[in-house]
């Protein structure tokens, strides 16, 4: 054959094949709001069971007003909100709930405009007894209970939802792939007992991730029906050595086919399961004097969100539920100054460096005196404000609160003259 006309056939071909082809796809962007950005972990001590008796709702509201924050994370016990009847119907808590109305009313007087309740404690079928309020019946020895455990926790969801319009978000549990104590195990778990007693009574990460998986799909089905943009946070994840693999976990989980657990069906789309990726980026990325490599803390949660987008959910919003340091009760100015100059660190960087984190939730408003938690000094003293009964500080705020009060509202800004 002619060589020209091979050279025009190849030509035409070429054409052919490059007008048949598929124009590449432009790359996605995303926008974020953070109009929500500034958060705060407040816990009120009115509740029967909250975590310290002196923290009131006024004293609670009039120091997140002076924060400017406009997040705020809920810490409520499903089962002091409401009690099950025999056919595991729920009753109202009356004294509970007027607290909690109280709690709320105040919050958003001060300003707080986005709600994310957090469940600090389960609610149980009609006699079924759990050793602590965060056992959740075995799915693989107790399935039957199990399902109405399910059902349990979206009916209190949805009568949350319906008694306060104004909460939108909802995490359905807290830190829960820890092992020991974990927000989730199974009954006969003894808080304050070491591995060498709860052995038999954690779930491994198969069973766990299933479980979550289903609860944020109950809840969120739940909450949907009363309103259509309600959201679902999933629990804030916090062991920073296996955060990323906990989480691929559960999208592999949700991809196989096997969940929601109870339903004819299976759903494979975690926007079904959860609408806001959550984890505590406590940083463990530390130098040899306790300095923290912040570009080895970036891309720590950018790994993270790596997982999302490996399994199609580029685009989902992020919230840090928790971000904090403790003092350990320390009041010399090296350790205090220290913590202020993390705060500005690490709400620097998510601004300008993890846009898909649209709200960061400091942990916490205030240190814990009369109401302890661990008895180490640790847990107690993550406070932005030392305790209203401090006996040399009494609710003054730590440095800490005037970096975080000054990163969100600049420089200028005068917390004590807010306070």
């Amino acid at each position: 054959m002619h060589k020209k006309l091979i050279s025009t056939l190849l030509v035409s071909l070429s054409l052919a094949l490059t007008s048949c082809q598929t124009p590449k796809e432009e790359q996605k962007t995303y926008t974020y709001d953070r109009t929500y950005f500034n958060g705060i972990c407040a816990l009120s001590g009115e509740f029967n069971n909250g975590v310290d008796y002196a923290l009131t709702n006024d004293w609670t509201a009039s120091k997140v007003k002076a924060l400017k924050a406009k997040s705020c994370r809920l810490w409520i016990a499903m089962s002091g909100l409401f009690t099950v009847g025999e056919n595991d119907d729920l009753s109202l808590n009356q004294k509970y709930y007027l607290v909690m109305k109280d709690h709320v009313d105040k919050l958003k007087e001060a300003g707080v405009e986005n709600f994310l309740l957090m469940f600090t404690a389960f609610v149980y079928p009609t006699g079924y007894v759990p050793s602590t309020g965060y056992v959740v019946p075995d799915p693989n020895e107790e399935y039957d209970d199990y399902i109405r455990f399910l059902n349990i926790q979206a009916l209190a969801a949805k009568e949350i939802k319906k008694l306060f319009p104004e909460i939108k978000n909802f995490e359905p549990g807290n830190e829960p792939d820890f092992a020991c104590p974990g927000c989730i195990h199974k009954n006969g778990f003894i808080f304050g007992g070491d591995m060498s007693v709860n052995y038999d009574h954690v779930y491994n990460d198969d069973d766990k991730t299933s479980i979550l998986a289903d609860l944020c799909w109950y809840v969120r089905r739940a909450v949907r029906e009363v309103d259509p943009e309600a959201k679902v946070a999933f629990p804030g994840l916090t062991n920073q050595y296996s955060v990323p693999e906990f989480m691929d976990l559960v999208y592999k989980r949700i991809e196989s086919t096997c969940l929601p657990a109870g339903q004819e069906y299976s759903d494979i789309d975690p926007d079904n399961y959860f609408d806001i990726l959550n984890w505590h980026p406590y940083p463990t990325q530390l130098t040899d004097d306790f300095s923290i490599k912040w570009d080895e803390w970036v891309k720590f949660n950018k790994d993270v969100y790596q997982v999302a987008i490996n399994h199609g959910d580029e685009g989902k919003e992020v919230y840090f539920s928790e971000l904090g340091w403790t003092d350990w009760g320390n009041r010399d100015d090296f350790s205090l100054d220290r913590i202020a100059d993390h705060y500005t660190q690490a709400l620097t960087h998510t601004r300008d460096e993890l846009p898909f984190v649209t709200a960061v939730f400091a942990f916490r408003l205030t240190n814990l005196i009369h109401q302890l938690i661990d008895n180490t000094g640790g847990e107690e003293n993550f406070g932005l404000f030392y305790h209203p009964d401090d006996p040399l500080t009494p609710g003054k705020p730590k440095p800490a609160a005037y970096a975080v009060a000054k990163f969100y509202n600049g420089e200028d800004y005068d917390l004590d003259a807010n306070l």
